[in-house]
């Protein structure tokens, strides 16, 4: 975990500019391990400072108790959030807590402007995958707008996403943008997607899957036409055989 310069958002912004229309119609914080702490049925990993937060890394076998360590700690967890606690418990999903430091915005005068610190989370998985339900906890009825800068071997995409932007963007291309520069020392393929979900479709993670390679990188994809939505199932088709390979 490690906090992030707000103007990666404009860095990204800027080098995902759309690119001519086609045809064809996503510092470190000193760690200090805490193993064993909490109630029962939650396992506190790590307490962290990262930028103006302290953060609690912790994992549960049992969501009541999430809950209550969620509350007796300050974060105010509403009740009826237990059920969609329990969907990431089931799956052994880790979770970071995280509050503002009071103390580190009163040294620290530019978090005045009331932007918000960005933070990055590396985590591994087999899958690329964004945990959209989680967010229903904190979004308004009429839902939210999700958008994703995926960088990864292979151009991706996901149930009703707009494809803004995909290229193969080399460390070289970064040296402008020094944000970016810093946490990118390969070669991928960036993919901008966005959606508007409302708080009902909101229901499930986000799994991202790859785009067939005979679709030339350049070309955007509108995945609501017939076209679009032959990419997408071969690209679930894609996804789901090589899931299966890697699991023989």
């Amino acid at each position: 975990m490690f906090p992030v310069e707000d103007d990666i958002f404009y860095e990204l912004h800027k080098l995902t500019q759309p690119p001519p229309p086609s045809s064809f119609g996503c510092g470190w914080g000193a760690g200090v391990q805490t193993p064993g702490l909490g109630d029962e049925g939650v396992h506190v990993w790590e307490e962290n400072q990262v930028g103006i937060y302290h953060t609690t890394t912790l994992s549960a076998t049992d969501p009541n108790s999430l809950v209550v360590w969620l509350n007796d700690n300050g974060y105010a967890f509403p009740a009826e959030g237990q059920e969609i606690l329990d969907y990431y418990v089931q799956q052994s999903w880790f979770f970071v807590a995280m509050k503002i430091q009071h103390e580190e915005t009163i040294n620290n005068s530019e978090n005045y402007t009331g932007a918000i610190q960005p933070i990055g989370i590396m985590f591994f998985s087999d899958e690329m995958i964004y945990p959209l339900k989680i967010s229903t906890l904190s979004v308004p009825t009429w839902g939210t707008e999700v958008l994703i800068y995926a960088f990864s071997d292979e151009r991706v995409t996901f149930p009703g996403a707009s494809e803004e932007y995909n290229a193969t963007i080399t460390p070289d291309q970064l040296k402008e943008y020094p944000i970016l520069q810093g946490l990118i020392d390969e070669t991928f393929v960036l993919t901008k997607l966005r959606k508007n979900f409302s708080a009902e479709e909101m229901d499930e993670d986000l799994m991202l899957v790859p785009v067939p390679k005979y679709i030339v990188l350049g070309s955007i994809i509108d995945l609501n036409s017939p076209v679009g939505q032959f990419i997408l199932i071969a690209g679930i088709f894609i996804f789901l055989l090589k899931t299966k390979k890697r699991n023989v």
